[in-house]
């Protein structure tokens, strides 16, 4: 089963999408399912094998994803295969990287497959798009501003989580009825996502 694309993306074109992360866009990659060969440009071949020299060269995936974590290199290629084998006709990855002025920068990877007549997979592609350079509406069609409301919920739930322990040590009756009530409408949230039946538990 194809994965779905989001109701905003239904009703956006290609075109449109690239437009408006053209601006953040950092490199772009291709891959051959038949090789299992990567092609990267500089910008990707900078980032994703950590070495800009490596662009226009046939890469397999491991000196592909060089210069990524270990763990977001197995996460993205094992997405890539998985989505390939699935029928699947989108591939989706976000990479972090200690940025200049420190924390993390975000990279999200957004790719297409390919497929024949016969729905074989004969090509992928995609683009790497530095997240804090999107606009609000290229966020939003990329589906990106879901992810972040997403994760900010999650971690108000856990600080809530915490507090209520903290609340019951101090054996206020006022603030745990409070805290709990704010728990029940974050639980009523979370289980409104899409999908959040099969969300995997932290």
């Amino acid at each position: 089963m194809k994965r779905r694309r989001s109701d905003a993306r239904k009703g956006a074109t290609p075109a449109l999408v690239g437009t408006l992360a053209e601006a953040g866009t950092i490199g772009a990659w291709e891959w051959d399912p038949a090789t299992g060969h990567f092609l990267l440009d500089e910008g990707a071949a900078d980032l994703m094998a950590g070495d800009g020299d490596l662009a226009g060269r046939a890469l397999r995936g491991e000196r592909a994803t060089a210069g990524l974590d270990l763990q977001e290199a197995d996460r993205f290629l094992a997405e890539l295969f998985r989505a390939t084998e699935q029928g699947e006709d989108e591939v989706s990855a976000e990479f972090h990287f200690a940025a200049v002025a420190g924390g993390l920068s975000r990279v999200l990877c957004r790719g297409r497959i390919e497929r024949d007549g016969q729905e074989r997979p004969v090509r992928a592609e995609g683009t790497l798009v530095d997240v804090a350079a999107l606009s609000a509406e290229a966020r939003a069609l990329l589906g990106h501003d879901r992810d972040i409301a997403a994760e900010a919920i999650d971690e108000a739930a856990e600080l809530l989580i915490a507090a209520r322990q903290a609340i019951d040590l101090s054996g206020s009756r006022k603030l745990r009825r409070l805290v709990d009530a704010v728990l029940m409408e974050l639980g009523r949230e979370i289980a409104s996502r899409p999908g959040s039946i099969d969300r995997p538990q932290h």
